[in-house]
């Protein structure tokens, strides 16, 4: 029983990489990750948030380093 299920795994695996596999990345997904982020960091500019962070990260960082 053992040996069949190592078999079915093996013969699935082999399967998935036959057919190119569902592993990596391609370059379009990789774009759409950029893009997302750009988009992100651009609403945080121009919503004017971007000084209220720096100030937080500041103002721990003072915190921590006791100036």
């Amino acid at each position: 029983m053992q040996n069949l299920r190592l078999l079915k795994a093996i013969v699935e695996r082999k399967d998935r990489v036959r057919r190119g596999g569902d592993e990596g990345q391609t370059v379009f997904e990789y774009l759409g990750i950029i893009v997302i982020i750009a988009l992100i960091i651009t609403a945080i500019i121009a919503s004017g948030l971007a000084g209220d962070i720096v100030g937080a990260i500041d103002g721990a960082l003072q915190d921590i380093t006791g100036g």
